[in-house]
């Protein structure tokens, strides 16, 4: 790979501009391959697969000259799979050896074979393709043609031919039909990704319609032009729905709407995107006119994919949010969507699942081929406080906020990417005047916007997001007369935005509260629950803050153990929780790894560490009672039932009766219902 990548220029390596196809054949590559132990003829039946733009069995066979007995038995068919009448290389490494190795004269024989193949089949667009190739000197006769099917390729959203195709027309046509060539190679080039290519094209094209060389030669040029501008100079609405085309009018004005949606109603931005959910992806390159008459182009799909992937950040749904924006990076130009927004979306996802950066995520940053926006730029300064807080350097990391805030003011807020709380930190840092004044002047922003809200008027303003980031640090700040109210708004404010990863981060910051003021039980209680909602949301990173903080001693309370930790003295293990809605969170869940060594010396009930059950004695039965003892101190149901002699299957039925008695749905919080008291 290294060896290819150094024979190609450092527009292909950045995705600016379309690759040669096939790739060179590099040293390496001929050592992967090998010796192919061709003949002439199997060397011909190999460079017409390797040319050709239909996969067509029958198509290889006429214009090779062979049958398929022939084909099969002799060295070509250990190359070529052949199924269902088509076929395709073993390996597209043997496709780049064998078109490296043909020399020019044998190259146009190939494709004056597979011109007449298919004009013979009545295909005269897909025949003029291969004239055209086997045509020593510009043909300006074939140039018109190849502009019209390069203009049905890019119809049916295959960017890739339509470049190829265009490209080609420019080379035999002259004045107004190379001018209308290279406005469609702009265009299809735009559309893919390959800004580097869109500029030297659309320029082109331009140049000679300014000229007055080609009269109405190029009259949507311009604009695809500005449009190509605006992506290098990194501004998010670069690309707008009048700019494209069929599907892609309808992706980009669903993408640009869930963006403005996200803030105050989400749930109608998921609406939106699943009415255009169902649209064809993006073609790979491939043969031509495969798949459905209308797809997306890659750049549309890329803010498409991008929208989707921050509607389910946005709901706190981190796993469901990198799922999307991994699979888009290794195939989109996501670099290019919002002005830079996958990238911060694809850094930020890495650091809360992880709390490093990956490979695809640094590769997609060196991919940019201009600017990004000035909030993009602010976000890297969340991402540097991410790193802080999750090393415990809380006034390093409140000090990048601040920054981050002036430089990205309520752009940034807006954005819905996982921050740690700014006011909370300055308290962690031991700064609580600098604390109280970050949160007067967080108190005199969210007023105007509350009241212009409740006039019925719109502020401009994240008005969620600055109503939580109020209620936090206002829990933060809270003191022992007022924590508890101070806790019920932010969970308040949480419950509004409708993200498990939020919810998560203020029962974080509750615990720490209680932490603070020396209530352990509380504040256990409460990591608790924030373990299990960024289990729950794919937060890894932060879920081992909860884990540490539970293994804390000072936040045990006297005579309770730590629901789904260890016992003091043992090793920390995982968590064995799942989600709310998932069977191992509820009655039927074993930990994995247990066994009789996790049930020898276990607390058995009537023991001093059982009294954070003592307030159900009139509610459940002995046996439930002693159930959902063991299950608060974190036992699975396989050691429950060790305990108390009997089966699992018990174990399953009492503890699914004591869910239903107290409105529990999982462990988690039955073991908070019973630390709370």
């Amino acid at each position: 790979m290294d060896q290819t990548a150094r024979m190609l220029d450092d527009e292909h390596l950045l995705g600016t501009a379309l690759l040669p196809d096939p790739l060179p054949a590099a040293r390496a590559v001929r050592e992967a391959v090998g010796p192919l132990g061709l003949d002439d003829d199997a060397r011909r039946v190999l460079l017409v697969a390797a040319v050709a733009v239909v996969d067509r069995t029958e198509v290889l066979l006429a214009a090779s000259g062979t049958d398929i007995d022939t084909l099969m038995a002799g060295p070509a068919g250990r190359h070529l799979h052949l199924v269902g009448g088509r076929f395709r290389f073993h390996h597209p490494r043997i496709r780049s050896v064998v078109h490296d190795d043909a020399d020019l004269a044998t190259r146009t024989a190939a494709h004056v074979a597979l011109a007449d193949v298919h004009r013979k089949a009545d295909e005269p667009l897909i025949a003029m393709w291969h004239t055209a190739l086997s045509t020593l000197a510009g043909d300006p006769l074939l140039a018109d043609g190849l502009v019209e099917l390069a203009e049905q390729h890019l119809a049916r959203g295959d960017v890739h031919r339509a470049h190829e195709v265009a490209r080609e027309a420019a080379s035999h046509g002259t004045d107004r039909v190379r001018a209308r060539a290279f406005a469609v190679a702009g265009r299809a080039a735009l559309w893919a990704g390959h800004v580097h290519d869109a500029v030297v094209h659309l320029r082109r094209a331009t140049h000679s319609l300014d000229n007055g060389s080609s009269p109405g030669g190029a009259p949507d040029a311009a604009r695809p032009l500005g449009v190509t501008l605006a992506l290098l100079d990194g501004r998010p609405d670069a690309v707008l729905p009048d700019e494209a085309c069929g599907a892609d009018r309808a992706v980009i004005a669903a993408a640009r709407k869930t963006i403005r949606l996200l803030d105050g109603a989400p749930g109608e931005a998921a609406t939106i995107l699943s009415e255009v959910a169902e649209l064809a992806p993006a073609r790979p390159a491939g043969r031509w006119f495969d798949g459905p008459d209308e797809a997306m182009t890659p750049l549309a799909e890329a803010h498409l994919r991008v929208a989707q992937s921050y509607l389910a950040l946005r709901l706190g749904d981190v796993t469901g949010a990198a799922s999307v924006l991994d699979d888009a990076v290794e195939r989109l130009p996501v670099a290019l969507a919002f002005g830079g927004l996958g990238i911060a979306l694809a850094r930020r996802l890495d650091l809360v699942r992880e709390g490093h950066l990956s490979r695809p995520t640094t590769a997609l940053e060196a991919s940019v081929p201009g600017q990004v926006a000035p909030v993009v730029r602010a976000a890297t300064l969340g991402d540097r406080a991410q790193t802080a807080v999750l090393d415990g350097r809380w006034v390093e990391a409140a000090t990048l906020l601040g920054l981050a805030a002036e430089r990205g003011g309520d752009d940034l807020r807006r954005l819905w990417l996982p921050t740690p709380d700014p006011v909370e930190l300055l308290v962690l840092a031991g700064q609580e005047r600098a604390a109280r004044r970050a949160h007067e002047r967080l108190r005199l922003r969210v007023l105007p916007a509350v009241g212009a809200e409740s006039a019925g008027g719109f502020s401009g303003g994240p008005v969620r997001r600055r109503r939580l980031d109020l209620a936090r640090a206002e829990l933060a700040l809270a003191d022992a007369a007022g924590v508890s109210r101070a806790r019920e708004r932010a969970v308040e404010a949480s419950l509004r935005v409708g993200s498990t990863f939020e919810r998560g981060l203020t029962e974080l910051v509750a615990a720490r509260a209680f932490a603070r003021l020396g209530l352990p039980g509380d504040a256990a209680a409460h990591l608790l629950g924030a373990h299990e909602l960024f289990e729950e949301s794919g937060a890894k990173a932060w879920e081992h803050v909860a884990e540490q903080a539970l293994l804390t001693p000072e936040l045990v309370p006297t005579g309770a153990g730590r629901p789904g930790m260890p016992p003091p003295g043992r090793t920390p293990r995982r968590v064995a929780t799942g989600g709310p809605g998932s069977q191992q969170g509820r009655a039927s869940g074993d930990a994995a790894g247990s066994g009789p060594d996790d049930a020898a010396g276990e607390a058995v009930p009537g023991t001093g560490q059982d009294e954070p059950c003592g307030q159900w004695n009139g509610l459940l039965t002995e046996r439930e009672l002693d159930v959902a003892r063991l299950v608060v101190q974190g036992r699975t149901n396989r050691q429950v039932a060790a305990s108390l002699y009997v089966s699992v299957r018990t174990v399953e039925v009492h503890l699914g009766r004591v869910f239903r008695k107290l409105g529990v749905r999982s462990r988690t919080e039955l073991a908070v219902l019973a630390l709370r008291g």
